[in-house]
């Protein structure tokens, strides 16, 4: 059984060739309940021998895989994924008491295939195994690492990106824990130095910063992501602007509509995610929850920039209460506002509108404003009660009055 729910996104890899669509599967038990799940993008880079010489072929993890052979258990679960014309992928996860872990990833591909190896002079089914190292998982979490992870071995490098999973699922529900990777976890780097001192030291110069241009407004743009059915289950619309701090300069840049695509999922349960890969190098994955039975909000961001060939600017923040509306309608600030997300990144968002679960007919529903479009009641209550004191003021200048002159008069006469 298979599933697939994502739409191609675009990655510019170091070798330049933009390579990465998201796979996106379930694996079901006896009682077709989720047991394990998986959500990520896989580049293959592969050497092979064309008349004596090396060739190398690059290629995905589609969008629609064959998920034969694949079984959960109680102490371990494989997810085999089949595709093309004779090319498999695995995953095997195993389980300790409280904590899962996947201990190996197994490829195998196939040089008959001539869309993949055009010309190869060796033929038959080629099969590398990876030790995949990844920590600990707490059950009833799920794993998360938007960084870029590679395995390399025999000629055969295998990229990930964008990993979403979670083995020995309970229930079929997908839980909302998440265990982040650690190269996802932002980390704190040291101003550069000068004249041999030390960091730390009141003789440290930090590199001179430059002010850049002010930038124009970020051009507003509608994103959408379908579900398997081609409808439209979540809708964002906005102008984004990113600005960062990186090596203790400044930087922003504007999400160019015209340059950016969209992926992401809409969850059967209570998530919902949104991933703009704008091929200037940056990539911001926004993932939404449902609260409880009435609300959603923006959860976590996550941010990668290809800063130059070799450097990545990466951050993460998976503890926000952003963007919150009831669940049938959808959020909305049209005025430019900025959203901190670490201390070394803000999103800056302008024409607002965003709406991840409940969508009808493609369009969005009635919109929630935002603080910032709300004066809300309290201006209304100022002006009343200025109002009523400079009533009050004209009454009782009105009595005085009225008394003085009463006074008067009886003097007159007496």
């Amino acid at each position: 059984m298979y599933r697939y729910a994502c739409v191609a996104v675009v990655l510019i890899l170091g070798c330049g060739i933009p390579l990465f669509q998201t796979t996106d599967v379930s694996i079901l038990d006896k009682d077709n309940k989720t047991c394990m799940y998986n959500n990520m993008m896989v580049n293959f880079t592969v050497l092979y021998n064309v008349n004596g010489t090396n060739s190398t072929a690059n290629f995905v993890l589609p969008e629609t895989v064959n998920t034969t052979g694949s079984k959960c258990g109680e102490k371990s679960s494989v997810m085999i994924l089949h595709f093309g014309n004779g090319h498999s992928w695995s995953i095997h996860f195993i389980r300790n008491n409280d904590t899962y872990k996947s201990d190996n990833i197994t490829f195998t591909y196939n040089l008959n295939d001539p869309k993949i190896f055009p010309n190869a002079t060796e033929t038959g089914y080629r099969t590398v195994e990876n030790e995949y190292k990844m920590k600990g998982i707490p059950i009833n979490h799920y794993y998360k690492c938007m960084s870029n992870d590679k395995l390399v071995k025999d000629g055969v490098t295998q990229t990930f990106w964008n990993v979403t999973s979670q083995a020995f699922i309970k229930n079929g529900e997908l839980s909302q824990n998440v265990t982040v990777c650690d190269a996802d976890i932002p980390s704190t780097t040291v101003p550069p130095t000068t004249n041999g001192t030390t960091p730390g030291t009141n003789a440290t110069t930090a590199a001179p910063t430059t002010t850049p241009p002010p930038l124009p407004n970020p051009e507003t743009h509608t994103y959408n992501v379908s579900n398997a059915n081609n409808s439209v289950c979540l809708m964002a619309t906005m102008g984004m602007r990113v600005s960062y701090n990186y090596h203790g300069k400044e930087f922003q840049i504007n999400i160019e509509p015209n340059r950016t695509t969209a992926g992401g999922k809409c969850a059967e349960s209570n998530v919902s995610s949104l991933t703009l890969n704008d091929s200037n190098g940056v990539v911001i994955n926004f993932t939404f929850i449902k609260s409880d039975s009435k609300n959603f909000f923006l959860q976590e961001v996550s941010v990668q920039i290809k800063v130059d060939v070799s450097e990545t600017f990466k951050q993460t923040n998976n503890t926000l209460r952003y963007w919150e509306a009831s669940l049938g309608s959808s959020y909305m600030c049209n005025k430019m506002q900025a959203y901190p997300i670490t201390a070394n990144l803000s999103l800056t968002a302008l024409d607002l509108r965003v709406q991840p679960f409940n969508l009808e007919n493609d369009k969005y529903a009635t919109a929630e404003d935002c603080r910032s479009d709300n004066p809300g009641i309290i201006v209304p209550i100022a002006v009343g009660v200025a109002l009523g004191v400079l009533v009050l003021v004209v009454v009782v200048a009105y009595f005085i009055g009225r008394r003085t002159n009463r006074n008067n008069g009886y003097e007159q006469f007496s």
